[in-house]
């Protein structure tokens, strides 16, 4: 068993699901309260555009790109197996897998345009952002599976925090870019929460199977 039994998961993952699908619905109807937030925030961003500040945030939107995230998963999961954790490493290639698919299902449903007057080129409907959604799951491996090796409590805070902050830095970037709308970043951490939650939940009930199954003598 890679994860711990807590009855706060189910409801974790209901709520974020639940916030999801409301943000979801306003930005399919255009609700007027999803709209004047994305239009307020956009302005604060337009008001710090210059040469400078573009070259920043196009190197961390490559860095939080969505093949870059895979890198970092994929080196993750490396780590996990040399480590003796096969079945993190199992799990998490699943929530990658898995994870990927259900954001792109999701574009295509939304199937939401781009904001207008883009800085650098981003093709693909906007809702929700990919570089977002995979920056979360790696944060969240991160904490989850690797951070537990660091011993110092105080070294571990420190990190939780910058990778939080990584995060954060990475939404504002597709926001300032003009690649996302606010709402779309938003959306994304929502995915990302949620499908995290639901991939604990479905291991914990069918790990046991899994495991059983795989014991089964062909013969």
């Amino acid at each position: 068993m890679i994860f711990k039994q807590n009855n706060n998961r189910k409801w974790f993952a209901l709520l974020y699901v639940i916030l999801f699908f409301i943000l979801e619905i306003m930005i399919v109807t255009n609700g007027s309260v999803s709209t004047g937030f994305d239009h307020s925030i956009q302005g604060l961003f337009s008001s710090i555009v210059s040469p400078f500040n573009t070259k920043i945030f196009h190197l961390v939107t490559f860095l939080g790109s969505p093949i870059m995230d895979v890198i970092y998963l994929l080196l993750i999961m490396l780590f996990l197996y040399k480590k003796g954790q096969k079945k993190s490493s199992l799990w998490l290639g699943f929530v990658l897998i898995s994870g990927n698919i259900i954001s792109f299902l999701v574009k295509l449903t939304v199937h939401r345009q781009r904001p207008l007057d883009k800085i650098i080129p981003a093709s693909g409907y906007s809702f929700p952002s990919g570089h977002v959604f995979g920056t979360a799951l790696v944060i969240l491996a991160l904490i989850m599976f690797v951070l537990p090796y660091i011993k110092n409590a105080s070294a571990k805070n420190i990190l939780t925090g910058l990778l939080i902050i990584w995060l954060i830095t990475v939404a504002i970037s597709r926001i300032y870019l003009r690649g996302h709308f606010p709402t779309d970043v938003i959306g994304s951490v929502l995915l990302a929460g949620t499908w995290w939650e639901c991939s604990e939940l479905l291991w914990i009930r069918y790990s046991n199977s899994i495991t059983n199954l795989s014991k089964v003598n062909p013969d």
